[in-house]
């Protein structure tokens, strides 16, 4: 596996892309890989689409991760110099000023939409820092060991979720962001529990603990395709110190980003994602109150969802 891994990831990207439409072809058509989940996915997400609009996205989010695949793969030999011309950023002076010219650590918060691994790479090009990412353990050695070696490349020092905090407030003091795709299924007892895209869903309680406990800016970076191997990235401000007293406004705020970026641009998410697949507590209802009674009265919270 391994091997295989490597002798696709030595392709020109060109050829990658033709072999990512028969892998299209092989996983929608064929094997039907997670067809069901998908589908499933879309219509809960989005109930006021047509069937053929959902299956539209179905389709072209089949190409998007078919595509993804072999840009991932391309991330472990091209050079850095190469990614960054294909990634955009358009307000990256919202991060400077967040950072003070990026002399101070934030947290920036992604989601598995279009392509993250590049973004991260082009980002510490543009500028000129460290971009620790945290990464959940995938249940395949080879896979795992792949994708970290990946994001470590040009000085990255990748975090597994478990030692999140412990490492975070070792290296407090270095110059560096620390990303975080928190779209990721959270623990059913400990998660943040709400609404996402339309169902009950647990995230990982990190960063709004982190930004409180170190005092550091929590941004949404946003990223869109333009076209087949370029995308622009766009970041959006979460949380500045002092942070609210209640931190559970700080995910709210992410979940709110994340829902509208995936509604702009719904084909770029990954969607074969089981991620929805936990059932929440009993307690959800009551926590949804308690959580939709603080939120109420967040100004910037109102401002993106009127």
């Amino acid at each position: 596996m391994k091997f295989l891994l490597g002798l696709l990831a030595a392709l020109p990207l060109r050829i990658g892309y033709a072999l990512a439409g028969v892998m299209f072809l092989l996983l929608y058509y064929l094997f039907r890989y997670r067809r069901n989940t998908v589908r499933d996915n879309l219509r809960w997400a989005f109930p006021e689409k047509s069937a053929a609009e959902r299956k539209e996205i179905e389709r072209a989010s089949y190409r998007h991760f078919c595509n993804l695949f072999f840009e991932i793969l391309s991330s472990t030999r091209m050079r850095q110099e190469d990614i960054a011309k294909r990634v955009t950023f358009k307000n990256i002076e919202l991060l400077a000023t967040a950072t003070e010219n990026f002399e101070k650590q934030a947290i920036v918060l992604l989601i598995h939409q279009g392509n993250w691994e590049w973004m991260l790479h082009a980002a510490m090009l543009e500028i000129g820092v460290p971009i620790d990412p945290v990464y959940k353990t995938l249940h395949s050695t080879v896979w795992n060991q792949f994708i970290f070696d990946a994001r470590s490349r040009f000085g990255a020092s990748p975090m597994p979720i478990e030692r999140v905090g412990r490492e975070v407030i070792r290296g407090r003091r270095r110059r560096r962001l620390i990303g975080m795709l928190a779209d990721q299924t959270g623990p059913k007892a400990a998660g943040y529990w709400r609404n996402f895209l339309n169902r009950p869903a647990s995230f990982y309680r990190g960063a709004d603990k982190l930004a409180q406990t170190l005092n550091i800016p929590v941004v949404f970076a946003k990223c869109r395709r333009v076209k087949t191997g370029h995308y622009e990235v766009l970041f959006e401000e979460i949380s500045l110190p002092p942070h609210d007293a209640n931190p559970e406004l700080i995910l709210e705020r992410y979940v709110l980003a994340a829902e509208a970026a995936i509604a702009e641009q719904p084909e770029t998410y990954l969607w074969t994602n089981r991620r929805w697949k936990k059932t929440p507590p009993d307690s959800f209802a009551i926590q949804q109150q308690e959580h939709i009674a603080a939120v109420e009265a967040d100004s910037s919270i109102r401002e993106r969802n009127p």
